[in-house]
Parts: structure tokens; C-alpha cells; sequence
């Protein structure tokens, strides 16, 4: 029996916990934003060969593919608006694009459909160089799981990158990140992405 309690699934209830107990304190200081995000993300394949005189199918060596995703989705962000750290959380659906046929095999057991994924993810943004309040260098960690999936194929995701923000009023701050990590189900997969957005900042 599938325990309910896969990393994947546990991620967000930590994550969401973690964020009941920022939220409890009195300070009120902190954004709200929209984001939008594409990239690469390894998935692996398996072909198969049909002997011809016996008609034996053998497994070919499995191929890794790199394929596309894209999505949008919401934020949260914890802090002051001139603090060089600051908490991030997402929460965004995420469509992986269908798979290719392998290279090996008259035979293949593949997705031909996209994949709907319901993501989270949360972690530190770090103000490297500049203005918090105006423009600034940043690099950004997350952690998080594609929790929520048709097929319970849930998987776990590690991410780091840099990226930059821009103020160009008090309330308003711009983004981007380009961003690399993995995803963890059963082994571990390469991910590179890039994300943009916007968010409205509340002090």
C-alpha cells in the first residue's frame, strides 16, 4: 500500500507549518506576487528490441532525455522590503511537455500526453549586491515537491540560482532568477529553469 506520507507529499505540510508560524508573528512586513517559469527538467526512457528470428523483446539501456516545462503560479515573500534575506514561498502548476521516442528500440513505453503537476516550494532569496529597495543582485535556494499529480508520480525538488530584483516604486518590486537543481523520484534528475514575476510589496 502507498503511504500518504511520501517526502513529496510531507514537503508542504513542513513547509506550510513553517509558514503558519512566520505568519503568527507581528510584524507585517513581507509581498505577494505572480510568477511565470520555463525550463529543462531530465526524464528517463526505455526502448525496446524485438528479436527476429525468436521474437524475444529485450530492454534497451534506458536513455535520459531532457524535455521542456513550463507554468505559473503565486508567491509569498517574508521580510522587509530593505532586508538583503528574505523568505520565498511558491505554490504554481507546472506542465512537463510530452516525451520523445529513444534512440534504441523498435519498441517504447513512453508519455505522449503533457504531465499536470501541482508544485511548492519555499526557501531563502539572498540580497548579494545593491539596493534592496531599488535594484539588487540576489541569489535564491528552494526546496519543495511536485506533490500533486494524476498519475502519484510525486517527486521532490532541490533548486539554487541568481537572479536580480528591480523597485520601481515602493510597492512594486520585479524579478528574475535562472535557476538549476534536481528532482528526486526513486534517482535523481537534472532540472535548469528560469523564472520572472512580479510582486507587490505590503511595508
Amino acid at each position: 500500500m502507498r503511504s500518504s506520507l511520501s517526502p513529496a507529499r510531507l514537503l508542504p505540510l513542513v513547509f506550510a507549518s513553517a509558514l503558519a508560524l512566520f505568519a503568527a508573528a507581528p510584524a507585517h512586513a513581507g509581498g505577494i506576487g505572480l510568477i511565470g517559469t520555463g525550463g529543462m527538467h531530465g526524464d528517463r526512457v526505455y526502448g525496446y528490441t524485438t528479436d527476429p528470428d525468436t521474437g524475444d523483446v529485450k530492454q534497451a539501456p534506458p536513455e535520459l532525455q531532457l524535455n521542456a516545462n513550463y507554468g505559473t503560479g503565486l508567491e509569498l515573500t517574508l521580510g522587509d522590503r530593505d532586508n538583503r534575506i528574505v523568505g520565498v514561498f511558491r505554490f504554481w502548476y507546472l506542465q512537463d511537455a510530452p516525451q520523445s521516442p529513444p534512440k534504441v528500440g523498435d519498441v517504447y513505453a513512453i508519455r505522449t500526453n503533457s504531465r499536470d503537476i501541482g508544485m511548492f516550494s519555499g526557501g531563502i532569496q539572498w540580497g548579494l549586491v545593491g539596493d534592496p529597495t531599488r535594484l539588487q543582485l540576489t541569489a535564491l535556494t528552494l526546496i519543495g515537491s511536485g506533490f500533486l499529480t494524476k498519475d502519484f508520480t510525486e517527486f521532490a525538488i532541490g533548486e539554487a540560482g541568481v537572479g536580480g530584483t528591480f523597485n520601481p516604486n515602493r510597492h512594486m518590486q520585479i524579478f528574475l532568477e535562472a535557476t538549476g537543481g534536481i528532482r528526486y523520484r526513486k534517482r535523481v534528475y537534472p532540472t535548469v529553469g528560469a523564472t520572472a514575476g512580479v510582486r507587490y510589496l505590503f511595508d
